[in-house]
């Protein structure tokens, strides 16, 4: 059977670092969402918890009663109000529209949309939201904003600062209560010399060894054995016969498929495993072919290599990979 394996001391590793850069673990937001970007939230939960994190954000209030025993706050991103929100949990509110949809004073963080136009009110509208917050009472806790290009070079990531500053600003003066503040994103942490004094860190990928060089890579994915023979010279392999070999060569069928998250290779190019064989011919739903190495192998233990291959991103890669994989810590 396929297998994730995380490594643990990495893990740990990470947080440590993370939490060093944005000035201690009560800074961080650590983001759970979809399965902890596929590494395995209920399993990688436990090991936040021991290392010092308190505070973490999901997609839903699925994920959020999943893991509602490990942390003290749970910022669910992704809500859709109906009306009986749970009072453990903090609700984003991305369209003021959505505001008599809530129960009464269901705690809140803000969205606010500083230019990248996807979810949150404007600047323009934050009176008018203040004041619709108080005629349908909901408990405003804090705000945050998403950076659009914190990974690029360009001026965007301080227009968007100064916008959200200016919120920040305007929430304050509406109120006496200390609002908790959000903006940063793993990009944007490790591009500035210090997080402001007044935020805190929303942290994703950077949990788990990526968007920085200095981290380390979490996760490792295996597959294992399922057939081996020999594949004689000008014999093809596969749907399609995509590989014909030139020599004799043994082969063997792994149990991985595109039906385990992995995106489909159709045999064009060469597509790499973590020791550098090709895979051979067209994967199948749940298999793959290529040179017999052994009972188990690591199909990669850097989703940026088939990231690269596939000219998709990263996050892409992890957040595909089958919640039916097992995972175990390593």
């Amino acid at each position: 059977m396929s297998l994730i394996k995380l490594d643990k001391k990495s893990y740990e590793f990470n947080l440590n670092q993370i939490a060093i850069k944005a000035g201690g673990f009560e800074k961080l937001i650590c983001v759970f969402k979809d399965n902890a970007y596929g590494h395995g939230a209920k399993i990688l939960a436990p090991i936040a918890k021991a290392c010092g994190v308190k505070f973490i954000a999901v997609k839903s209030e699925k994920e959020a009663f999943e893991l509602k025993n490990f942390f003290e706050n749970i910022l669910i991103l992704s809500h859709r109000p109906h009306g009986d929100e749970n009072a453990c949990f903090i609700y984003a509110l991305n369209d003021s529209s959505l505001i008599t949809r809530f129960k009464k004073h269901t705690r809140i963080h803000l969205k606010i949309d500083t230019n990248m136009h996807r979810n949150g009110v404007c600047l323009e509208d934050l009176d008018f939201v203040l004041k619709e917050l108080k005629k349908h009472p909901l408990k405003l806790e804090g705000a945050f904003t998403h950076f659009a290009r914190a990974d690029e070079m360009d001026a965007s990531f301080f227009i968007q600062r100064k916008k959200f500053q200016r919120a920040k600003e305007l929430l304050q003066k509406q109120s006496d209560l200390k609002f908790i503040f959000h903006s940063f994103n793993s990009p944007a942490l490790f591009r500035v010399a210090k997080l402001p004094d007044d935020e805190l860190c929303r942290v994703g990928l950077a949990q788990f060894g990526y968007t920085n060089e200095n981290l380390k890579k979490v996760l490792s994915l295996y597959a294992h054995r399922l057939s081996s023979r020999m594949l004689k010279n000008s014999q093809s392999v596969g749907y399609g016969g995509a590989y014909t070999a030139e020599n004799d060569l043994k082969i063997a069928t792994y149990d991985l498929g595109y039906a385990d998250g992995l995106l489909r290779f159709n045999g064009k190019g060469e597509l790499r495993l973590a020791n550098g064989k090709a895979i051979l011919g067209k994967m199948s739903m749940d298999s793959f072919s290529c040179e017999d190495l052994g009972e188990e192998i690591c199909v990669f233990d850097d989703a940026e290599l088939w990231a690269r291959f596939f000219d998709t991103i990263v996050y892409e890669i992890l957040v595909k990979l089958h919640p039916n994989i097992p995972r175990i810590v390593i």
